[in-house]
């Protein structure tokens, strides 16, 4: 069983919520760690899942069922004029039981139609439309130091660097087959500078993707990230 620090910043990172030195010590985790990797990866999976989801809509009569089946109650003798002001009215309990139950009905709707199965919908749910995030990398000495995420969007596979560095960073990106370099990174310390989004045309899931840092031509650090199968 993983460490409940590495679970919350696993949901930290799908839910977009962690800052440069969570996702550093994330990164290492899943270096060090299988099953830290494969518990992201399921959890991953099932974020997608829901953002498949639709809303429904409960059947019209649904709110009056409920409230018809429920006991009446008698009215209770000797009863004060004003009640306490801990005492909450009959109706509160009928409505909050109603909303729980209306709760409960959409819940089994959209479970029981199109979609995974009940017992794949767990984990953190990301906005719909967000990248999922794949795999990480950091880079902690050397002359480039950074982070950098593989992610999917409605677009296709793509990554994220974030460097940090005392002068313009080349990158060369290879796998499957293929390998494209981009050209002058800045520095994220450099006000104004955002991390560079990459499109990964070509790429498929099960594979290895290589990144070259380069300074004035020369090699400076590596990182390897992978797309899981079936992504």
């Amino acid at each position: 069983m993983i460490d409940p620090r590495q679970f919350a910043l696993i949901h930290g990172e799908i839910d977009g919520e962690l800052d440069n030195e969570q996702r550093a010590e994330l990164a290492r985790g899943l270096l060090a760690d299988p099953e830290i990797r494969a518990v992201r990866d399921q959890l991953q999976r099932v974020s997608k899942a829901m953002e498949a989801f639709e809303e429904v809509e409960p059947p019209a009569d649904l709110h009056a069922s409920i409230l018809a089946a429920l006991p009446q109650r008698a009215p209770l003798r000797r009863r004060p004029s004003v009640a306490p002001p801990w005492v909450a009215p009959a109706w509160r309990y009928a409505a909050l039981i109603a909303g729980v139950c209306v709760a409960g009905a959409l819940l089994y709707q959209t479970v029981s139609g199109p979609g995974p199965a009940a017992t794949d919908i767990a984990g953190t749910i990301a906005p719909a439309g967000a990248p999922m995030i794949l795999d990480t990398a950091s880079l902690a000495n050397g002359p480039v130091s950074g982070h950098f995420s593989l992610y999917r969007d409605r677009a296709g596979l793509g990554l994220e660097l974030e460097v940090r560095a005392n002068g313009p960073v080349d990158v060369r990106i290879a796998g499957d087959g293929h390998t494209l370099e981009v050209n002058g990174l800045k520095s994220a310390d450099q006000p104004g500078t955002a991390p560079t989004k990459v499109a990964l045309p070509g790429f498929r899931g099960g594979e290895t993707v290589e990144l070259t840092f380069l300074m004035q031509g020369e090699e400076v650090g590596t990182a390897t990230l992978r797309v899981p199968a079936g992504h």
